[in-house]
């Protein structure tokens, strides 16, 4: 009866690891939410597309700056020698000069209508980059938990095989197992310890990649707390998801550039009126006299003929306002597509978990039912290891199935454009 004793103590100390399949929520270790505000602040990339994001915003201030009028200091000084005479002139002179586009029939305007508009769209893009970067951080954090969870249950796997030996070696002392039973226990042992080493393997690999991404490495991570809100239907889904789009919300807006564009090209044909002047002093010491004066001028100019290149201009931006539309219609049947098979691989995820769990409870009731008869002697040693070991696995498979539900909710979310918002 002591050796029976030995032997159940390990079988129930496995049976009760907590697991996900629960869904019940590890509230050690850092938070989801906490991986991503950390990853946000540290990851390099992400700066540097902050700094070109600034960019485009002097872009605008360039093109806003055209419409202002423009003054300028000028200054020239000179030296003038007569050879014949031998004799040197020297004379300089100042002069402040501004101009102003008075009428170009709105060819300024449109260009800065679409620096702007293309500003708003480097917005979006930085935007969705973000997402981007937030749904890998979530792989990764997801990754390094199941890891650690995967190291548990290898670790725990190794003492249940350790005690399984010695209850062995404790019947075969007493002529009630065999010398095979005894070696297959043995080598169970080394098998588990195999299967450690390889789970500590990746949890390693999975913490440089989380160091990678985060900038620093935590000890523990946990399961989000928050719960995911998801629309049920698929309509409502694909509704959420062309509205917040935001490569659909950049793309209409570089439409709306390109038909800005397209005006500039048209009007840049047209004749232009500038307004400009002059005041200038100058002065010769060498030869005892000096100059001032001022002038206000009005120019205008029109292109007769420029060899097809206005011509050509103008169609480059019909046909890029062209392409955007066309790109707009491809994206719109995109997000449909992927909305609808994100779904269909969260609604598959889902009933992994159930397929799993109902496993797991019935090879953890299997396992039971091999261990009594083992004791009884029914069953052999490899009956209760081999019903052991599939329930193990069982137990994995449910893990990973359920980290991969999470990631597939998360991964839906950010195709519909909510994925902040259930951070």
């Amino acid at each position: 009866m002591q050796n029976f004793l030995i032997i159940i103590r390990p079988i129930y100390l496995f049976i009760s690891i907590p697991l996900i399949i629960s869904f019940t929520v590890d509230l050690k270790g850092q938070s989801l939410n906490e991986t991503v505000y950390l990853a946000l602040k540290n990851n390099k990339t992400i700066k540097n597309q902050k700094i070109l994001l600034d960019n485009s915003l002097q872009n605008l201030n360039i093109q806003a700056g055209k419409k202002l009028p423009s003054l300028a200091l000028r200054g020239t000084g000179a030296r003038t020698t007569n050879f014949v005479e031998n004799s040197n002139s020297d004379s300089y002179s100042i002069s402040l000069e501004s101009s102003y586009p008075l009428f170009d029939f709105g060819k300024l305007e449109a260009d800065r209508k679409a620096v702007e508009i293309l500003n708003s769209v480097a917005k979006l893009k930085f935007s969705s980059f973000k997402n981007d970067l937030i749904l890998k951080i979530i792989e990764v954090h997801l990754e390094l938990y199941k890891a650690s969870k995967l190291v548990d249950l290898y670790s725990n796997s190794l003492e249940v095989r350790k005690q399984q030996f010695e209850a062995v070696d404790s019947r075969f002392e007493l002529g009630e197992a065999t010398k095979s039973d005894l070696l297959r226990a043995k080598a169970s042992i080394s098998g588990a310890e195999a299967q450690l080493q390889l789970g500590e393997g990746n949890l390693e690999k999975f913490k440089e990649s989380y160091l990678f991404y985060v900038g620093k490495l935590s000890d523990e991570v946990s399961l989000p707390e928050k719960a995911i809100k998801i629309p049920k239907l698929l309509n409502k889904l694909i509704e959420v998801a062309l509205k917040n789009d935001r490569k659909l919300l950049y793309l209409k807006l570089e439409e709306e550039s390109a038909r800005e564009k397209l005006k500039s090209s048209e009007k840049s044909i047209l004749p232009n009126l500038n307004l400009s002047g002059s005041l200038s002093y100058g002065d010769s010491p060498t030869a005892g006299t000096n100059r001032s004066s001022g002038t206000v001028a009005l120019t205008s100019s029109l292109t007769l003929y420029s060899g097809g290149q206005k011509k050509a201009q103008v169609q480059i931006a019909a046909n890029n306002l062209l392409s955007k539309s066309v790109e707009i219609s491809i994206r719109r049947n995109e997000i449909i597509q992927i909305v609808k098979t994100k779904s269909i691989e969260l609604r598959v995820a889902n009933s992994s978990v159930l397929a799993k769990k109902s496993e797991v409870d019935a090879l953890k009731g299997l396992y039971e039912s091999v261990f009594e008869e083992w004791k009884l002697g029914s069953k052999t040693s490899l009956d209760s290891d081999q019903a052991y070991q599939n329930l193990l696995n069982a137990e994995i498979d449910l893990l990973t199935a359920s980290v991969n539900v999470i990631l597939a909710e998360y991964s839906l979310l950010k195709e519909i454009g909510t994925l902040e918002r259930n951070l």
